[in-house]
């Protein structure tokens, strides 16, 4: 635990003490808009990172509500640790021409994946093709394993917790000083 989480800790442990059944509705509301505020910046930060859409993105962060654990309160934000379909970052087929000898030009045939999940980092794979997958009925981007017609494996790149896990450090201090800020104002009207 960090020195700035342990004295957050202290100061909305004191002020639950402090007024007893009004604080707690004080401290949900401080925690509920911090964790809040923090899943729009790690929205943000985790498309950044990742070349998935902030739609997609948010629909796979959930806030979680206000609870108290032991003597203090707690909220935050939980993100889905499935993998993510490389078909969902951004991507495209690619198609070469088809070599008909003493045929014209213009007939085509899937050539593979180009597409990227770092933005800026793109790949391009001539083995890789799309396959539909049952089920859920979405697309999905494979690649051979072997002969046969389902020696194939669909390939996936992070979840959103994994890209998570990488930039919750860099929001924490800023959502730690936030807190902190509404914790000392709802202190002050407390002794006005």
């Amino acid at each position: 635990m960090s020195k700035a989480t342990r004295d957050m800790k202290i100061v909305l442990d004191a002020m639950a003490q402090l007024t007893g059944k009004h604080s707690a509705v004080a401290l949900q509301t401080v925690l509920s808009d911090a964790a809040k505020h923090g899943r729009e910046r790690a929205v943000s930060a985790i498309a950044g990172q990742v070349a998935l859409g902030k739609p997609y993105i948010q629909r796979h962060l959930r806030v979680l509500p206000p609870a108290q654990k032991g003597g203090s309160w707690e909220s935050g934000v939980q993100a889905t640790r499935r993998g993510v379909l490389l078909s969902r970052f951004e991507n495209r087929g690619l198609l070469v021409p088809k070599k008909h000898p003493g045929r014209g030009k213009g007939s085509t045939k899937h050539g593979g994946v180009t597409g990227m999940v770092k933005p800026g980092r793109r790949y391009t794979e001539p083995k890789f093709f799309y396959i539909g997958l049952r089920g859920s009925g979405a697309k999905g981007i494979a690649v051979r394993t072997g002969k046969g017609r389902s020696a194939y494996k669909v390939l996936h790149g992070p979840s959103v917790s994994q890209v998570f896990q990488s930039v919750r450090n860099d929001i924490a201090p800023e959502l730690q000083d936030r807190a902190a800020r509404q914790v000392a104002g709802l202190l002050l009207e407390l002794f006005e």
